[in-house]
């Protein structure tokens, strides 16, 4: 049974998903296609504007046959541990394809460009040194490095990602089969609507007081408008409150939590005396050496007490958010390095580390449960039943 596999978050689910796994399941022919999906927290380092479960859902609705939940400390690292530790997970399921979108380039070309990166490793970390030594933020050095080999239209942050996930690859020494396949109608950073059907997930959620109904398939934009009328919108003071009270009150030490460096906890604890607002404070936050979505992913870090040793643990197991009852099939076809954790029962099997990881998922779940008036321990209680 072929499967092929697409790393997302769904934030929300647009258009321009639904081309991206219709294309892949029209190239591969595949038996199966499996998003691995951030939970409640996103990349960026904010929450997602509506929960997993019905991003998940939507998802289902819409030609997937499996969802399953990234762990969090996961989805809250910068792109290369985030690709890495995902691909870790697919490569046990033995997925055969993964697939991506990238753009400006063409799917070989980007193929091709990429290989040039990862061959030629010396040279981009060479070229990195020079520019960290003048001062300039890692990400902007780590661009001019890779454009300085393969021209400057290699450059977005999706292609990054991208060019992130085939090092993952290449690092695993995986079978699985990279597919790049070219985005259309818009562009990953684009903030603004600026095509009727197709837009990206930032510009959607800049402008969800607009008609975005043409934007999203159907079901997505009618699980999206329900999920409004039964939650709160959520709002970054209540993440910044929970953060400043462990900093400045209960004065927990950062030292050990993921994406942190030295010095930059004391750069913050003076920056949370003198900012009573989020906005402000993550204002003054974001520097060259500090990215908007560093600090951003710090907080939640810090807030879930993430600490680095979760990068060391050997995860082996898959928590299904959604799934039908053709995923079912394939459940006793895993090997034998990945357990299956569905409902809460499932968890037992788990041996201690593993059973730390799914604590973490939970955890975080009841945290984006309090942010949007829903019960605790909601993942306990959800029907997590399979679809038609």
């Amino acid at each position: 049974m072929k499967k092929l596999a697409i790393i997302s978050e769904f934030n929300p689910f647009h258009n321009g998903h639904k081309y991206l796994l219709d294309k892949a399941k029209e190239d591969l022919a595949c038996d199966l296609a499996i998003s691995f999906m951030s939970g409640d927290f996103v990349q960026r380092g904010e929450a997602a504007i509506v929960d997993k479960f019905t991003r998940a859902k939507t998802a289902v609705e819409n030609g997937f046959d499996l969802v399953i939940e990234m762990p969090n400390f996961i989805s809250l690292q910068a792109a290369e541990f985030f690709a890495l530790k995902s691909l870790e997970i697919l490569d046990k399921m033995e997925i055969d394809y993964l697939c991506f979108g990238i753009e400006r380039l063409d799917e070989r070309d980007f193929l091709d460009k990429a290989k040039i990166v990862i061959n030629n490793d010396n040279f981009i970390n060479q070229e990195l040194k020079k520019y960290l030594a003048n001062g300039i933020s890692y990400t902007k050095a780590l661009n001019s490095a890779i454009s300085k080999l393969v021209g400057d239209d290699f450059i977005s942050a999706n292609n990054i990602l991208a060019l992130e996930y085939m090092k993952a690859i290449d690092k695993l020494k995986s079978k699985i089969i990279p597919y790049p396949i070219c985005r259309v109608g818009s562009l990953n950073k684009d903030k603004t609507i600026n095509d009727k059907f197709y837009a990206s997930s930032t510009a959607i959620r800049n402008n969800i007081s607009s008609d975005i109904s043409k934007l999203m398939p159907r079901t997505s934009f009618k699980n999206f408008s329900n999920f409004f009328k039964n939650y709160n919108r959520i709002n970054d003071e209540f993440f910044y409150k929970i953060f400043t009270y462990k900093l400045i009150v209960e004065k927990k030490a950062m030292t050990d939590i993921i994406g942190y460096e030295e010095g930059i906890e004391n750069h913050l604890i003076k920056l949370v005396d003198r900012n009573r607002t989020f906005d402000d404070f993550i204002n003054e936050a974001t520097s060259l050496r500090y990215t908007k979505s560093r600090v951003r992913r710090l907080i939640l870090n810090y807030i879930l007490d993430n600490s680095f040793k979760l990068n060391y643990i050997d995860i082996h197991f898959i928590r299904i958010l959604a799934y039908n009852k053709k995923a079912t099939k394939i459940f006793n076809n895993f090997n034998d390095k990945v357990d299956i954790v569905i409902n809460k029962a499932d968890s037992k099997i788990l041996d201690q580390n593993n059973f730390k990881i799914y604590e973490k998922m939970i955890n975080s779940s009841n945290l984006y449960n309090l942010a949007i008036g829903r019960e605790i321990n909601y993942d306990y209680i959800h029907n997590n039943k399979p679809f038609k």
